[in-house]
């Protein structure tokens, strides 16, 4: 066992300095989170202790992805096969997942939610009717102590953040309000720890009020509320909790800049304890981040925290003048650590890099991006006019995810051909009914997010004339006139449709796979193993005449606009073709593949020669034939649908293919070919958008045709409830 130096008031010999300087603070945050990752305690990891220092870990890996938070609690929840403890009733016991959520959320992984989510689901579908009065049978199947106020409701409002499902909400709400209504002293504007301290003073008579168990409360509360939906009905009450802690924790501080155990008796004992400051500091300063606490009443006391917080800290990074567990004040020491110590001191040292970051960039823009879906929405790509200025040098603009604290990958594209950047793109997650901001910072001294070619596209001169397009989940090709000579200058195929590839998440195969020229076969990163033919494939278009399809020839042309960490965005020109009557049509398309979707988005503009009209039908391969498959469906509700599921290939799994129109298809056709369409009247020269995706079951989470249908349904919501931006 390590033993550390003392830690004494007058001798503080920290490693950790207090300047509000965003290296500064990065510096001690890693080094607290490396000290206290390789120092750790003999009990299990799914301990409450840890779940809470999981919870400043995944905060400080969130804002430094570089740094040691998130690879630990990744290696952490997969040994420990994201579960909890047996305890399901006990509030402590789901602590571990404020972490294993937001991991879920972050690495889109629903097995670190899965285990967490069934045992909620068993607490609030067979609620306890237990007392709050604490020694009593079960008292702790309910949240009958201050601590649970953090460890399980944030728990909660995260599940309904994840599943859209709000009676995880009505739940919290409900055991929330009966605890508060219990244990918070409204004259004191505290909460007592338990029901056993309404009865036991301070030593100085007066009331006894914890300052770890008031922390805990405080610093649950922002968890609460940057999940919880803007029009909740019942924010306002933890919004003014927040503040009318916040106002009565101030007036407890102590000169020395700690809150002392016993809040209203600073005697008891007369020193600095380290995890109840913490969590306060954090919750106020998160507070004032959010613009509910005045910055100029409230900061001062936020120094003198961070103050003493970082003179606790020694040269290795340990944290002392930490409270060992405990449920009132006791004695403790200099030498004294615990993990829950190190979280609280991630938790506020990432809020006031946060603030730092803002306070240093006075200039910046914010982005206010509201979710108005009660719908989570990953990996969604938000694109803002580019800052004046910034279009030859878009390098120095830094794109700041408030939420997480970090610099995200943003990409600068010409969206309207004129040679010159006009739009700005990145990425981010979406709670139901959320708000979330991000900074545009420019000429920032801050790192740059990793530099990555995430989507892309190019033509292949070296495979005949294809044309090809990848993100980090899947990858298409289409092919152009060479393909459609016959052999052996080229393969005799005319086909406009879409190719599908099958490849493992994050790994690139253009490159590979027409290198190798053997990607038939899985090689460990995927194959093609999916048949186009002359239909449409993954997804294309016909224009219908007398109730006959006509389709074009493969692409006359085909180029790349731009690549990125974000979108890959590529033109390709159908030459004309005849559909009877004397009427010829063209088809120009701009399609678009964000990082992160299984969907690229198509934007079609037909030229018409011989008519004002035409009807046009948007369609995929359905028939048994080519690809062999176990189910299709079609849908017109919000938008035209039609997904796919093959049976399995043999050794290589099955795949899904879909196309969705956003608008309401006129009608439907099916044709000799096995494609199926959803049709309408389109104008020459008048543009219509349309999706094509398809994914793998063995690189997914989609294993079965209904994960497939909910899939493309979640798309389809979330491509008719476009994102709402704001820029001031």
């Amino acid at each position: 066992m390590l033993v550390l130096p003392l830690l004494s008031a007058g001798n503080p010999a920290s490693g950790a300095s207090a300047d509000w300087n965003e290296k500064t603070i990065r510096d001690n945050l890693q080094l607290v989170a490396e000290w206290q990752a390789e120092h750790p305690k003999k009990r299990s990891p799914l301990h409450w202790t840890y779940g809470a220092f999981y919870s400043g870990m995944v905060q400080y890996g969130l804002s430094v992805p570089e740094g040691p938070g998130l690879p630990l609690l990744r290696k952490a929840g997969e040994e420990q096969e994201w579960k909890t403890l047996k305890r399901h009733y006990h509030a402590d016991d789901h602590a571990v997942g404020h972490a294993w959520m937001e991991m879920a959320m972050e690495d889109g992984n629903p097995a670190a939610a899965e285990k967490i989510r069934a045992v909620l689901d068993k607490v609030m579908n067979r609620p306890s009717s237990a007392s709050l009065q604490f020694q009593t049978p079960r008292c702790q199947d309910r949240w009958s102590w201050s601590d649970a106020l953090f460890m399980s409701p944030p728990v909660f409002v995260k599940l309904a953040a994840y599943t859209g499902d709000r009676r995880y909400l009505e739940f919290m709400d409900k055991e929330y309000k009966l605890t508060c209504d219990y244990l918070f002293d409204r004259k004191e504007g505290l909460f007592f720890r338990d029901s056993r301290y309404f009865t036991i003073p301070a030593g100085n008579g007066k009331k006894m009020f914890w300052s770890r168990g008031n922390g805990w409360v405080i610093a649950g509360l922002p968890l609460i509320l940057q999940d919880m939906p803007a029009d909740w009905p019942t924010r306002p009450f933890y919004v003014d909790l927040l503040k009318r802690l916040a106002a009565s924790l101030k007036k407890c501080q102590s000169p020395d800049g700690s809150w002392h155990a016993s809040l209203l008796d600073p005697e008891e004992p007369p020193l600095k304890e380290m995890s109840g400051t913490l969590f306060i500091m954090y919750g106020m300063l998160w507070g004032v981040n959010q613009g509910y606490l005045d910055a100029k009443e409230y900061l001062p006391v936020i120094r003198r925290a961070w103050k003493a917080a970082c003179d606790s800290v020694n040269a290795e990074g340990a944290l002392g003048w930490v409270q060992p567990i405990a449920d009132k004040p006791g004695h403790y020491s200099g030498e004294d650590t615990e993990v829950y110590g190190a979280g609280a001191y991630l938790m506020a040292g990432t809020e006031l890099r946060k603030y730092v970051i803002g306070r240093d960039h006075p200039q910046k823009k914010t982005v206010t991006v509201t979710n108005p879906l009660n719908r989570f929405r990953p990996g969604e790509t938000v694109a803002v006019p580019l800052p004046s200025g910034a279009s030859g040098n878009a390098s120095s603009l830094r794109v700041f995810d408030v939420r997480h604290g970090r610099v995200i990958p943003h990409q600068a594209v010409d969206t309207d051909g004129d040679g010159r950047k006009d739009t700005l793109l990145f990425q981010g997650n979406f709670r139901p009914g959320t708000a979330r901001d991000f900074w545009i910072l420019n000429r920032s001294s801050l790192k740059a997010a990793p530099p990555a070619d995430v989507c892309f596209s190019r033509p292949v001169p070296e495979r005949l004339d294809d044309f090809a397009w990848e993100n980090d989940l899947t990858a298409h090709r289409i092919y152009g006139p060479a393909v459609a000579r016959p052999a052996p200058a080229g393969e005799g195929l005319v086909s406009s449709g879409t190719d599908v590839w099958s490849k493992r998440a994050g790994v690139p195969v253009i490159n590979e796979f027409y290198k190798k020229g053997d990607y038939h076969r899985d090689h460990g990163s995927g194959l093609d193993m999916y048949n186009v033919g002359p239909g449409r494939g993954c997804g294309g278009i016909a224009v219908f005449r007398d109730g006959k399809p006509h389709v074009s020839g493969n692409w006359a042309s085909a180029r790349t606009l731009y690549n990125g960490p974000v979108q890959t965005a590529f033109e390709v020109v159908y030459a004309p073709w005849n559909i009877g009557g004397g009427v010829r049509v063209a088809e120009k398309r701009r399609v678009t593949l964000d990082a992160g979707s299984r969907f690229s988005k198509v934007r079609s503009t037909l030229s018409i020669q011989g008519a004002e009209t035409v009807k046009a039908g948007v369609g995929m391969d359905t028939g048994k034939g080519r690809n062999n498959y176990e189910t299709v469906a079609a849908e017109r509700k919000n938008g035209g649908l039609i997904t796919a599921w093959s049976n399995p290939r043999k050794n290589d799994g099955r795949f899904g293919t879909a196309v969705i129109v956003p608008w309401l298809p006129e009608g439907r056709a099916v044709e000799s070919e096995g494609c199926t369409y959803w049709t309408r009247e389109i104008g020459n020269g008048k543009a219509f958008d349309w999706y094509m995706g398809a994914v793998w079951d063995k690189a997914s989470p989609v294993k079965s045709a209904a994960d497939w249908e909910a899939e493309a349904r979640r798309v389809r919501e979330c491509i008719g409830n476009p994102l709402r931006v704001k820029v001031r």
